[in-house]
């Protein structure tokens, strides 16, 4: 685990670093495959390790990421523990749970644990799957795995920094060509304009409170369903 720990770094630099350094951390706890996962964005194209690709699909495919049993441990995991199954279900809910039975047990996965770390404000978990031959994370796993949480809240915060620097320098680069440009996050909320943005705002498109605001009431229609 220390040796994965002092990889962390080159995920900040390298987000394709991801899928190996998961699969070191795999080997390290004897799981079998690992997702990175935000708490309110669910997206198929989530960073994982190869090993479950296939679980991931379906997953996906049939919606169960809203109907996931464990994300509920999702605020524990963000308080700082390191949450597992027996955390959050009997081993009876375990046995019938749908989400097990039809995307977990016919790929081999069984037992699950949750480490929580945040991205600036944003709230991520690194969740790790075990199969049932290897049995449960037991105590002396949470242990072993409570040491990533701050390293991994450091990695994922400079990672953030370092991506909104590299997108500042793209918006720099538009500018000198004299090309308009601004940079939005998910939410479409303004995180950066350059000079050629800000001289050309006027009543028609301007940024109000870090939103773009349009006039024209179709295109404002379709700059929402964009950032949507």
């Amino acid at each position: 685990m220390s040796k994965v720990i002092d990889r962390l770094g080159e995920a900040a630099i390298d987000p394709a670093a991801w899928p190996a350094i998961m699969d070191d951390i795999c080997r390290a706890v004897g799981a079998s495959a690992a997702i990175l996962l935000q708490s309110d964005v669910r997206t198929p194209d989530v960073p994982r390790t190869p090993s479950i690709d296939e679980a991931l699909q379906l997953y996906f495919k049939h919606d169960w990421h809203l109907r996931d049993p464990r994300a509920a441990g999702f605020p524990q995991m963000m308080s700082g523990e390191i949450v597992t199954d027996h955390d959050m279900l009997t081993p009876e809910q375990i046995r019938s749970d749908p989400m097990y039975n039809e995307v977990l047990y016919p790929f081999g996965f069984q037992w699950f644990a949750g480490v929580g770390f945040w991205a600036e404000s944003a709230a991520w978990a690194l969740t790790l799957q075990r199969t049932g031959r290897v049995g449960s994370f037991e105590a002396r796993d949470k242990r072993l795995l409570a040491r990533l949480a701050p390293r991994l809240t450091e990695t994922a915060t400079l990672a953030t920094a370092v991506g909104r620097v590299a997108l500042t320098s793209m918006t720099n680069v538009l500018n000198q060509v004299q090309q308009p440009a601004l940079v939005l996050n998910r939410r479409g909320m303004v995180l950066s304009t350059n000079a050629a943005a800000d001289a050309g705002f006027d009543d028609d498109i301007r940024i109000s409170n870090r939103r773009l605001m349009v006039r024209d009431k179709s295109a404002l229609a379709k700059l929402d369903q964009l950032v949507a």
